[in-house]
C-alpha cells in the first residue's frame, strides 16, 4: 500500500482510465475538427480531382497521401489532352508562334541538339506578357 492510501491495483486502474480518457478525448477533438471544417467538402473534391488527373497522366503510384499544399497543386493540373486549342486556332501571332516553337518545343522534341553544348541550353521557361485579350492564354494552351 502506498502513502496516499491507493494500492497497486487501484493505481494501475487510475492510469488505465486516464489513458482511455486521453485517447477518447483525442479522437473526439479530431472528429469535431474534421466535422466542423468548412473546407472539408472542397478538400475531398480536390483529392478526388487530383487522383483522377494523376491517374489520367499515368501517375498510379500514390502510396503516400498528398499533404494540403501538394493537393492544391495537383488539383489544378490540366491534362494536355483535354485542351482543345491548337496552333491553327491562333491568328495574327505567327512570329510569336515561331519563336515559341523554336525556343520551347524544339528543345523538348530534339534534346540531342542541346546536349552537346554547355553554352547553348534550352530555356527554363517563357514569360508571356501583354494587355488583356492579346492571346497569352491561348498561346499557353496551344503550347501545352
Amino acid at each position: 500500500m502506498s502513502d496516499n492510501g491507493l494500492n497497486r491495483a487501484e493505481l494501475i486502474s487510475v492510469f488505465i482510465r486516464a489513458g482511455i480518457l486521453g485517447i477518447c478525448s483525442y479522437f473526439a477533438v479530431k472528429w469535431m475538427v474534421n466535422t466542423l471544417d468548412p473546407t472539408r467538402k472542397q478538400k475531398r473534391e480536390a483529392q478526388q480531382r487530383a487522383e483522377r488527373l494523376l491517374s489520367r497522366l499515368g501517375v498510379t503510384d500514390l502510396k503516400t497521401s498528398l499533404n494540403e499544399y501538394e493537393l492544391s497543386i495537383a488539383a489544378q493540373l490540366v491534362d494536355p489532352q483535354s485542351i482543345e486549342v491548337t496552333w491553327s486556332d491562333i491568328a495574327g501571332l505567327q512570329d510569336v508562334i515561331d519563336d515559341i516553337k523554336a525556343t520551347v518545343i524544339l528543345p523538348i522534341r530534339t534534346p540531342e541538339l542541346f546536349s552537346r553544348s554547355e553554352l547553348h541550353q534550352p530555356p527554363k521557361g517563357v514569360l508571356l506578357h501583354g494587355p488583356p485579350g492579346c492571346g497569352k492564354t491561348m498561346i499557353a494552351k496551344a503550347t501545352a
